[in-house]
């Protein structure tokens, strides 16, 4: 395309459309020329912001975010929790680890949480999990890997060496939409470590092996805890970690209840559910401890001596 000749257009301009409108509006009467002033200034007020949407420059909010451009290291220099699975049943999480050494070849993590990572051994894909970052080709919360070599003893598995990224992906973590809880008075959480291997509902005379926002005889720090969230597939609570680090472990059986108040019937209503413990999280002297649903439960009786348990 040639370059335009703006002084031609100009002339064009003046000789086609001004000359004939300036002879046409000396023979109009004074009233229908202020008429078409006011018309020609409306419409060059629209030219004008038209032209500058069109030509502005962009502004850098205009721009589509980017992460950082080397994952790796950004999540060695960030100390970002990992969380592993095998490389086709990402929503079972295995464990969960930092990058503690970056090499060309390999990548050493040490876990800090331990789910299941000694069913894995040298050569088996993993998948890699992470909040996620915007990158080039758009948002991704996973890579996949392969497994080098894992150090493991009696007591668990401890470090983990694995190959460089091989694919950087998005993947959907998942099925229930959580809720955050903002004020704590509208719902009560007690916990009793346990497994529903009979109807009888003696556990809930024992004292909670972790009671939030319910009352608590033994008045000692339990009354700090806080339910963070709730969703259909589980719960999540802080706390302080001594009191459920001696006491929870990751897997651990778990049978719940839960006093929510419901707003339309403006009174509290009491929920039963059995669940594991899936993670327990220390950051900045708070212990935020994750629990799933496993099954629901349904007083039986008027008496409330009986739960009938069915599985979620």
């Amino acid at each position: 395309m040639g370059k335009l000749d703006f002084q031609y257009i100009i002339d064009q301009i003046q000789t086609r459309v001004i000359d004939p409108a300036e002879k046409n509006l000396t023979t109009l009467p004074q009233e229908s020329l202020y008429l078409i002033l006011g018309a020609a200034v409306l419409i060059a007020l629209l030219a004008a912001i038209l032209a500058y949407k069109l030509l502005r420059p962009k502004s850098k909010r205009d721009k589509q975010p980017q992460g950082p451009t080397d994952f790796v290291n950004f999540f060695y220099k960030n100390g970002t929790i990992m969380d592993i699975a095998a490389a086709e049943q990402h929503n079972d999480t295995l464990g969960r680890a930092v990058l503690t050494e970056v090499k060309p070849d390999l990548i050493r993590l040490e876990l800090i949480a331990e789910n299941g990572i000694s069913q894995l051994s040298a050569s088996n894909e993993v998948i890699l999990m992470f909040p996620p970052e915007q990158s080039m080709a758009g948002k991704v919360n996973s890579f996949r890997s392969t497994i080098d070599s894992i150090e493991c003893d009696e007591d668990g598995c401890g470090r983990l060496t694995i190959t460089p990224p091989a694919k950087f992906a998005l993947v959907k973590r998942r099925r229930h939409k959580r809720k955050r809880v903002v004020d704590q008075q509208f719902i009560r959480v007690k916990l009793w470590l346990g497994e529903a291997d009979s109807s009888d509902t003696s556990f809930v005379d024992r004292i909670p092996d972790l009671a939030v926002n319910s009352y608590d005889p033994r008045a000692s720090g339990h009354e700090d805890n806080q339910v963070i969230n709730i969703s259909n597939g589980g719960i999540g609570v802080k706390t302080s970690p001594l009191l459920v680090e001696s006491k929870f472990q990751i897997n651990d059986n778990v049978l719940i209840n839960i006093f929510m108040f419901n707003f339309r019937q403006k009174i509290f209503k009491p929920y039963w559910y059995t669940g594991k413990v899936r993670s327990m999280e220390n950051m900045d002297g708070i212990c935020r401890v994750g629990v799933e649903f496993t099954g629901s439960g349904k007083m039986r009786d008027e008496n409330e001596q009986h739960i009938d348990w069915t599985k979620i």
